[in-house]
């Protein structure tokens, strides 16, 4: 079974991942609740902002140690669950991607700084309408990410509880 695992550093950081995830995505549609000028919502926006970046290195991470490591067999012998399992995970990770782009050009484009051990270089001035976009895009791929991630979860779920295959143990 130990061949059937991914490596423990993955392991590591997929629950990484998803638990900033996951816990990003609760903060934002909290902080979209509040209104405007809420003082609770400035008080979490740098705490917000400070998870991107750590979001994006364990992202960066994990893609490099993919590079470099070996995935156990996949369970399926069926092609079309492999193809819809591997489209999932492209689209969580290109979600991901994109949304902390626009993240960052929603920021700086707000003239707003990010603060992570050092500042952050502003490489977009600020312009309104820029910025305004990039919150748009944002929002709507927040709510792609929510599909994603609940549609990883009843894959694995499926395997688990349809096909009898516990696929969880591959990645705890």
């Amino acid at each position: 079974m130990e061949d059937s695992k991914y490596n423990l550093k993955l392991r590591i950081i997929h629950w990484l991942i998803a638990i900033f995830i996951i816990g990003m995505l609760c903060f934002e549609f909290y902080m979209k609740s509040l209104p405007v000028n809420n003082e609770i919502k400035f008080s979490i926006y740098p705490i917000h902002r400070a998870c991107v970046i750590v979001i994006l290195r364990l992202v960066i991470l994990r893609v490099f140690s993919c590079v470099f490591t070996c995935d156990p067999l996949f369970l399926a012998n069926f092609p079309c669950v492999i193809n819809v399992s591997e489209t999932i995970h492209f689209i969580l990770y290109s979600l991901v991607i994109v949304m902390l782009l626009s993240s960052y050009v929603m920021s700086f484009a707000s003239d707003i700084k990010i603060e992570y051990i050092f500042y952050i270089p502003l490489l977009i001035n600020k312009d309104k309408d820029l910025a305004n976009t990039a919150n748009l895009l944002y929002l709507i791929l927040a709510y792609f990410m929510v599909f994603f991630i609940v549609s990883h979860i009843f894959g694995a779920l499926k395997h688990i509880f349809i096909g009898k295959q516990n696929i969880l143990k591959r990645i705890i």
